[in-house]
């Protein structure tokens, strides 16, 4: 950070002075705001070249500046410490071991980092960024002094700015994060950034820096008492419905819990909630005829009656006349039995030897005979088995014999 650099002090000692300065212009520079974060700085020299040097920050800013003038004696090293006090009290220091080059004017920049404040360095150390390092640093790496302090590149001072739950000094009045109560407050309960409403399922508050309980989503509670994981338990689940232990149990069925209210989820197999009613769970077997694989399915046969084979709609029997010749109860007894193809019995033809049949009655007879035959025993199953042409007994027709002596001939006794 640029700016017109105001001499705290030069060394007491100038011994030796001929010629050109043999010299280190200290740069102290800081993120700190001052004066309500640090107002003070002091700088210290041991080794070749001893001072001791300071100055009040409540009239001037920082960046300041320190000549360290050679002593006498040899070019070093020697020790620079800069200090920050607020006051009287030390905030920061930042230190380097360094030694003069013969005839110029070095610059040197100490730079008290916020973010070491709460870091103690050893003995040979400094701390930049909030970590420890070597403090020696050799001349030869160090510009000629212009005049005008060089940009120490540490990071902004402190601008006011409303105060923010960081652990940052925001609004420079030397306190952080003073405007948040770490007891109550629920989003930081306890420290920044720790959020109540953060337990599933729950709205939280803060007490004495704890996250409680302080209610529930709609449909779930707290039921293991344990606030860490919030209201961990659905109230629509069968475990928990409606309310903590209270447990869906339905007859023949998986139960449901929808809205919070006990309700039969879906029915074992062979079983229906044919009443809607989830008190009695599925109350109905589905392997009768007003319920036959479903709730209201009656089990109805054409030209017969049905039966309920484990669910099943079958053919228990059928209607006289009619027959399931198909095997499919969905048409149920779908054939009669009176026809000539399927005759008092499925796939039993009404056929006549030597004539023709009907089956009327569902009974295979002989309707008519072939010319110069005859049924003449009323035998269908032997059909029209008498030559009339030739028959004595049966002479041109059933049941007309030929006298004694006589003959039949084509269908004629003589």
């Amino acid at each position: 950070m640029k700016g017109n650099g105001l001499i705290l002090g030069l060394a007491l000692l100038a011994l030796g002075c001929e010629g050109e300065l043999t010299q280190i212009m200290v740069v102290v520079d800081s993120n700190l705001a001052s004066p309500t974060e640090i107002d003070t700085v002091e700088v210290t020299v041991t080794g070749s070249t001893q001072m001791r040097a300071s100055g009040a920050l409540t009239d001037a800013p920082l960046p300041r500046t320190v000549g360290v003038v050679r002593g006498g004696g040899g070019l070093g090293p020697i020790t620079i410490r800069a200090i920050g006090l607020q006051g009287g009290t030390e905030v920061v220091e930042a230190s380097a071991r360094t030694s003069f080059i013969e005839g110029r004017t070095l610059t040197l920049t100490l730079f008290l980092d916020r973010a070491c404040r709460t870091v103690t360095c050893g003995g040979e150390e400094t701390c930049g960024g909030g970590t420890c390092t070597g403090f020696d640093v050799d001349p030869a790496t160090l510009s000629d002094w212009t005049g005008v302090p060089p940009d120490t590149d540490g990071g902004p001072r402190c601008d006011s700015a409303p105060e923010a739950c960081n652990g940052v000094d925001d609004d420079c009045d030397t306190r952080i994060d003073e405007d948040f109560d770490f007891t109550s407050d629920p989003s930081n309960c306890g420290r920044c950034g720790t959020g109540c409403n953060a337990l599933p399922n729950a709205q939280g508050v803060c007490e004495s820096s704890v996250c409680v309980l302080s209610s529930c989503d709609d449909g779930f509670d707290d039921c293991n008492g344990d606030p860490s994981d919030g209201c961990e338990a659905s109230l629509n689940a069968p475990t928990d419905c409606g309310m903590c232990g209270v447990v869906c149990d339905v007859a023949n069925a998986t139960a449901g819990c929808p809205a919070g209210a006990c309700t039969v989820g879906m029915c074992d197999d062979g079983f229906g909630d044919c009443n809607a009613d989830a008190t009695d769970g599925c109350e109905t077997t589905l392997d009768a005829l007003p319920d036959c694989g479903a709730c209201g399915e009656m089990c109805a046969i054409a030209n017969g009656t049905g039966g309920c084979d484990m669910g099943a709609c079958v053919v228990a029997s059928c209607d006289p006349g009619f027959d399931d010749c198909n095997g499919d109860p969905a048409d149920g007894c779908e054939t009669p039995l009176n026809t000539n193809a399927d005759c008092g019995v499925c796939g039993t033809a009404c056929t006549v030897v030597d004539g023709a049949g009907t089956c009327d009655t569902g009974t295979c007879e002989v309707l008519t005979c072939a010319d110069e035959r005859g049924d003449c025993n009323d035998d269908p199953s032997d059909g029209c088995e008498t030559n009339t042409r030739s028959d004595d007994a049966h002479c041109g027709g059933c049941d007309m014999p030929c006298d004694p002596g006589d003959r039949c001939r084509n269908s004629a006794c003589r």
